[in-house]
């Protein structure tokens, strides 16, 4: 395959937004509606190990809380007893946009970066118009770079880490909630997600799904984004993917981290055994607490 077949490629599969099935007795994938917050979601409800589904309101997953409103903020204390936080950004995007921990008295937050800075190409630490100029310089695709993260993710010694702290996180909880986010709640978040889902004994058809979910609830942020970054980049080529490849979900990035688990540890559960030191004992122990 020559190099413009692969581009073309990668732009049908940048171009095309892909939305999934329903899950059967998981109602709009859990989605909580906030006032800002518009990725956040509960996995209460979705199918796991023997017939059982995960409790409700435990487990939160979301984009990052910077611009939640008071009402959302309340919304969490209150409805859900938010209990914890976990931050898998890194220390760059956490000082642009921290989470408001002043407001949220009694809860106590996780800073567990995924990956480094010098890790990756592309974050949105520096604003999304200057990553994009910059990739478009480097003559990059954001589409591919962003799928060449989610093995770096899952495997690499930073991110292994940060998903092992934060499993046993879940396993040190006295009864609230615990919601956890990255920037726009699809791929760090995603892949903890993927990782909690999979520990309960979640279908992995049902795990991809819920990957895909993102996509039902990022459209008005990612368009957003997409006129300011055309305001300030008029020039630049196939603006309309790059922007989606920064806030969808696509299957072939959530193939890319299954592919790479699977021929690093042979299988997932093996994954979870010896890359996160989360074996068959403290998912017994997850299930207990999580599922009814």
């Amino acid at each position: 395959m020559d190099e413009r077949t692969k581009q073309n490629d990668t732009e049908t599969t940048a171009g095309h937004i892909e939305l999934p099935e329903p899950i059967p007795g998981f109602n709009e994938f859990g989605h909580i509606p906030l006032e800002k917050l518009h990725n956040t979601r509960d996995l209460g409800g979705l199918p796991a190990a023997d017939g059982r589904r995960i409790r409700p309101a435990l487990l939160l997953r979301s984009g990052c809380l910077h611009k939640a409103s008071e009402q959302d903020i309340a919304t969490l204390l209150a409805d859900y007893r938010l209990e914890g936080v976990v931050d898998f950004r890194t220390a760059v995007e956490r000082g642009k946009e921290p989470d408001p921990r002043e407001r949220m008295e009694g809860v106590v937050f996780y800073d567990f970066p995924a990956f480094s800075m010098e890790a990756v190409g592309i974050t949105h630490g520096a604003g999304l118009a200057q990553e994009l100029k910059a990739l478009s310089a480097d003559s990059a695709r954001p589409h591919e770079m962003v799928r060449s993260l989610y093995p770096k993710m899952l495997l690499g010694d930073e991110g292994r880490e940060s998903y092992r702290s934060f499993m046993d996180v879940l396993l040190e909880g006295n009864g609230g909630a615990y919601l956890w986010h990255c920037t726009e709640g699809k791929d760090r978040a995603g892949l903890a997600a993927v990782i909690v889902e999979r520990a309960l004994g979640v279908p992995e058809e049902f795990v991809k799904r819920d990957y895909l979910a993102t996509n039902l609830f990022v459209r008005n942020r990612a368009e957003t984004m997409l006129d300011a970054v055309r305001d300030k980049l008029h020039v630049l080529k196939g603006i309309d993917a790059d922007v989606d490849s920064l806030f969808y979900a696509f299957s072939d990035y959530y193939e890319a981290a299954m592919t790479a688990v699977e021929k690093e540890y042979g299988s997932f559960d093996a994954y979870l055994e010896r890359g996160l030191d989360f074996g068959p004992d403290k998912q017994k122990a997850l299930r207990e607490k999580y599922l009814a």
